[in-house]
C-alpha cells in the first residue's frame, strides 16, 4: 500500500511545530509514507520542493493546478503542469478546471463547454507525454465537478481522463461517498483519503455543506467518512494505487498524519 500525503500539511507541520521542513519530511518518510502530493505553484519556478523529498527518498504521488478555463478557455495555459510532472517523474496530474462565474443557466453552459475543451487539449498533450490526468470531486458550490454525475459528464467526453476519488468532498454536497464509488469506480486511479468530523474542534477550519452541517477536519478513519469500507472496496477491485492522506485545515498536523498512517497500518493487518 503506497501511502502519500499532501505538501502542504509537510508545510503546516513545520510552522506549527517550529521545526525545519527537511526535518518535517524525514519524520513523514519514517512513518512509511513514500510520496507527497503538491499543487504546481510549489514547482512552477523551482524544484526545489521535489529535490527536498528526493533527498529523503520521497517522490511526488500528483501534481495539482487550479484554472479558469471557463472564461479562458486555452488548454495549452495546462501544458506547464504536465511537463513539470515529467521533470520530477511524476505519473498523475490533478486538474480543477475552474468555477461558475454566473448564477445564469446559459452563461454556466458556456463556461462548461469551455472548460471541456480547454481541458480536452490538455489531457490530449498529457497522453502524449505519457501522465494520466485526473478530476476530483471539489467541495464548492460552485464547482463543476462536486457530484459524481457531474465529473462523469467531462469523463465520458473525454477518454483520456480518469478520476481522484476523494472521499470526504461529496459529503459538502450531501451526497454518500459510497453511493459516488459505484457510479465512478471504473475511472479511479488515484485517491484523495478525506475523513470528517461534525464535532466542533476548536483550532481547526470549519466548512459548511450546502445542507448547512458544519465539517471539521479529521485524521483518517476517526471522522465520519466510510474510509474502512471504501478501502475494502477499492482492494477487492485490485486497486493498487496511492492513498493520499489529506486533512485542510487540521490544528495539528503531524498527529493527524501519524493517526491516518495508524489507521492504514491497522488496514493492512
Amino acid at each position: 500500500m503506497d501511502l502519500s500525503v499532501f505538501y502542504h500539511h509537510i508545510e503546516e507541520a513545520a510552522k506549527q511545530s517550529g521545526r525545519s521542513i527537511d526535518d518535517i519530511i524525514g519524520y513523514v518518510h519514517s512513518l512509511g509514507i513514500n510520496l507527497a502530493e503538491t499543487d504546481l505553484g510549489y514547482l512552477k519556478d523551482s524544484l526545489y520542493a521535489a529535490e527536498m523529498l528526493k533527498k529523503h527518498g520521497m517522490g511526488i504521488s500528483s501534481i495539482y493546478a487550479f484554472y479558469d478555463f471557463g472564461n479562458d478557455p486555452d488548454g495549452s495555459i495546462g501544458f506547464k503542469q504536465v511537463d513539470t510532472a515529467v521533470a520530477v517523474d511524476c505519473k498523475k496530474i490533478m486538474i480543477i478546471p475552474g468555477f461558475y462565474t454566473s448564477d445564469n443557466n446559459s452563461e454556466r453552459e458556456k463556461q462548461r463547454e469551455n472548460m471541456l475543451a480547454a481541458m480536452g487539449e490538455m489531457c490530449a498533450y498529457a497522453e502524449s507525454k505519457g501522465i494520466v490526468p485526473t478530476i476530483e470531486d471539489f467541495d464548492d458550490c460552485r464547482s463543476p465537478i462536486a457530484t459524481a454525475e457531474q465529473m462523469l459528464w467531462f469523463a465520458e467526453r473525454i477518454p483520456q481522463l480518469k478520476i481522484t476519488f476523494d472521499t470526504g468532498n461529496f459529503m459538502y454536497s450531501g451526497r454518500s461517498e459510497l453511493e459516488a464509488f459505484e457510479l465512478l469506480k471504473d475511472r479511479i486511479v488515484h485517491v484523495h483519503c478525506k475523513d470528517r468530523s461534525t464535532e466542533e474542534k476548536v483550532g481547526c477550519e470549519m466548512k459548511m455543506t450546502v445542507d448547512g452541517i458544519k465539517m471539521y477536519p479529521a485524521a483518517v478513519g476517526d471522522g465520519c467518512i466510510k474510509m474502512h469500507e471504501i478501502v475494502s472496496a477499492l482492494e477487492k477491485r485490485g486497486y493498487d494505487g496511492i492513498y493520499t492522506i489529506e486533512h485542510f485545515g487540521a490544528e495539528d498536523q503531524l498527529e493527524y498524519i501519524k493517526r491516518s498512517v495508524g489507521f492504514f497500518n491497522n488496514e493492512e493487518k
